[in-house]
């Protein structure tokens, strides 16, 4: 696979720089980051390309055309490992889940949640059964009572 390129920035102020090296969308997601504190800070003229043309030309150039499919399939084969609390995994899995934002393979909080309840711990996906977690339906409450119980199932 290679070294992985890396990101350098002095300050927000300044634009960032990429290294040579391999790129995945993480990696891309955090270029984007920077870049878009470094407009924020200095907003210089671009050549005539809007932002989102711009960042379009940065996923073709360094990513491979499968890129969207590769991370949604990461995603869904995902499992909650023993050692992890669930909202550590859950805000792994949100934030991986963000790499796809703006594309059809994004997930909104119901397919999040789907996608969460099928990877959660065995034990947990009991006891949220027996607690009726099932029922609540609001996301962020849904993560808050499963987070709860989980606490409690790891005291």
């Amino acid at each position: 696979m290679g070294n992985k390129a890396v990101i350098t920035q002095s300050v927000p102020n300044r634009p960032p720089t990429l290294s040579e090296g391999n790129v995945d969308p993480a990696l891309l997601w955090d270029w984007f980051v920077k870049c878009e504190n470094f407009l924020q800070h200095k907003r210089p003229i671009l050549p005539e390309m809007d932002w989102d043309t711009y960042k379009a030309q940065m996923y073709s150039l360094f990513l491979a055309s499968n890129w969207i499919h590769t991370t949604h399939m990461e995603i869904l084969r995902l499992h909650q490992p023993l050692s992890k609390v669930f909202i550590d995994f859950a805000f792994d899995v949100m934030g991986k889940n963000n790499l796809l934002a703006r594309t059809d393979s994004f997930m909104n909080d119901e397919y999040m949640r789907e996608t969460l309840e099928a990877a959660m711990e065995q034990d947990l996906s009991r006891e949220c059964n027996r607690e009726g977690t099932h029922l609540i339906t609001d996301f962020q409450k849904w993560l808050d009572e499963v987070k709860h119980l989980d606490e409690q199932h790891c005291a």
